[in-house]
């Protein structure tokens, strides 16, 4: 009891400490008055100036600012509801239509499924990442004449992109678990007994596939996560790179204040001013830690814990038979 205990704590410790990022990004951003502190020369009581931006992490600036003397916390605040935001909401996409897919593909026994199993297997092979810069490209990069877009239809498009993207290796995996449930032997009586397909997934297959959904899921978000953190790299930013293709101009930067952004603009930094890159890259790291703490705490309930999805199986399957028994008819022929 105590090692549930213990997961539990760490579930909702986990769990809740993403609530808080997101929750307290987007009510700084719906502020009113949200601009990012800035400054650009410090001065001492005489007035004179004693430091110029970018001004290292300290306790007035605990993550430090970037050189144009932005406070780099505020920013990191500012792009948490995006990027977390963005990798929950592109996840929950994919893994609904890869959910649906899976699904039939657990229950279809035609031969195209063989085939469409070998080639979507490759995709666990090829970067993703590679996959979302060349279909994104010439979506999210601007051409010299402008975008031909707005801003709200390049992040559709981006969203719609990468979670198409991450559907089939998804999509195998849930396969894979669904085969693994309908090769049990109380399928196999349901089956026997004339259940539908309809029935054995409400009944049977789905009480034992859930808990493994709550682990796939948190997976789909860390993968998402990094495909974005990748893209900054790149310098395709989420909602589009700003070019600016003009002599003596800035390089190209992200139209919105999130992580990739920060991270794809300030890496040349590391041997400069650390600071200014290794503050988007620890927001990443512990958001990645703690979705992976989420998945062991899960894995350590179901693995210590006798979940409910079993009892009800076994419900399930016991109810099963005796209503089979009850309508079972015998019919007499007199001669």
């Amino acid at each position: 009891m105590k090692t549930v205990a213990f997961y539990r704590i760490g579930m909702i410790i986990c769990t809740s400490s993403i609530l808080l990022l997101l929750i307290s990004s987007l009510i700084y951003n719906l502020l009113p008055d949200n601009d990012i502190p800035q400054m650009l020369l410090l001065r001492d009581d005489n007035g004179r100036i004693i430091g110029d931006a970018p001004f290292a992490p300290s306790w007035q600036f605990p993550f430090g600012t970037d050189r144009e003397g932005y406070d780099i916390g505020y920013k990191l605040l500012e792009g948490a509801v995006y990027t977390i935001g963005a990798a929950i909401i592109i996840s929950l996409l994919s893994f609904i239509v890869a959910f649906g897919i899976g699904i039939i593909g657990g229950f279809s026994k035609f031969r195209v499924k063989s085939f469409a199993h070998k080639f979507f297997t490759s995709f666990y092979f090829i970067p993703q990442s590679i996959i979302a810069y060349n279909i994104l490209y010439p979506v999210i990069w601007e051409p010299m004449e402008g975008f031909t877009t707005t801003l709200s239809e390049r992040i559709v498009i981006e969203v719609l992109v990468l979670a198409i993207i991450t559907v089939p290796t998804t999509a195998i995996l849930i396969s894979n678990e669904t085969e693994q449930i309908l090769g049990e032997e109380f399928i196999t009586s349901a089956t026997v007994l004339g259940g539908s397909p309809l029935f054995i997934f409400y009944k049977h297959v789905l009480p034992h596939l859930k808990m493994r959904l709550f682990i796939i899921y948190p997976k789909i978000v860390i993968q998402m996560l990094l495909i974005i953190a990748h893209l900054g790299f790149f310098t395709l930013y989420f909602g589009g790179t700003d070019v600016c293709y003009t002599p003596f101009c800035h390089p190209p930067k992200p139209f919105i204040q999130e992580w990739s952004g920060m991270m794809g603009t300030s890496y040349k930094e590391l041997g400069l001013s650390w600071w200014i890159f290794m503050g988007p890259l620890l927001c990443f790291t512990v958001t990645t830690l703690l979705l992976n703490g989420i998945v062991k705490c899960i894995e350590g309930l179901i693995d210590h814990e006798p979940y409910k999805s079993k009892q009800t199986s076994r419900e399930n399957e016991t109810h099963s038979f005796e209503s089979h028994s009850k309508q079972e008819k015998f019919l007499f022929i007199k001669n």
